[in-house]
């Protein structure tokens, strides 16, 4: 049972993310006002000034996009994470192709503040400090799930948008990190895998993740 719904997430992943992945050479910036995306335009969980104050705070600019940056292959657990250069909690090979490759400020915030849920994820690997009840594990696990499942929707009207799942466990040694922690999620949450949550509106788990970022002030972008 732990190994399907561990191969469900991991197929979800790739498939929400698409085969094709975002040119990092061609750089972009962000516009402050962006042509709509159809006709009827995408309605994101985020507007646009909540997701400039999010880049605020987490000092994420295009004016400072991190330097390029290889996560050498014989990097141990304890590197997961890779470079932080600008010590902003972001990895900067994740942020630098957030910054290049989406143009609306609101598609950078999402990145980010689905990456927060999936370093959640990864530190389970060397610790359950932050996951100690099965209540716990099943609401991040249910979270990666609505991830999945908002950029898979807005997909279907966004043509041109790419999930970053797959840029941010962008190598071997990340997706079987990822294949582990899922893993040990399911140990946790143990007899309520029967609770695992497929949201009506998954999107809206985004508005939530971003009531715990802390408002700044906006940034020249």
């Amino acid at each position: 049972m732990k190994k399907i719904f561990s191969m469900f997430l991991l197929f979800f992943s790739y498939f929400s993310a698409s085969t094709a992945k975002a040119d990092e050479d061609i750089p972009r910036v962000i516009k402050l006002s962006p042509e709509k995306i159809t006709q009827h335009n995408v309605d994101l969980p985020l507007n646009q000034f909540r997701s400039l104050e999010i880049l605020a705070e987490k000092n994420v600019s295009s004016h400072q996009v991190p330097r390029p940056y290889i996560m050498p292959d014989t990097a141990d657990l304890a590197e997961l994470f890779g470079s932080d250069i600008n010590a902003n909690g972001i990895r900067d090979d994740y942020e630098r192709m957030l910054l290049k490759s989406y143009q609306r400020s609101e598609y950078v915030a999402m990145g980010i503040l689905a990456a927060e849920r999936w370093d959640k994820l990864l530190r389970l690997l060397h610790s359950q400090e932050e996951i100690k009840t099965s209540f716990q594990a099943l609401e991040l696990f249910n979270d990666n799930i609505a991830i999945n499942q908002c950029y898979y929707s807005l997909q279907k009207v966004d043509k041109s948008l790419i999930s970053p799942v797959l840029n941010y466990f962008n190598n071997d040694q990340l997706l079987d990190a990822k294949y582990q922690a899922e893993l040990l999620l399911l140990d946790i949450i143990g007899n309520n895998q029967a609770n695992f949550t497929f949201h009506q509106k998954p999107c809206e788990r985004f508005a939530d993740f971003s009531k715990s970022v802390k408002k700044g002030k906006l940034a020249a972008l």
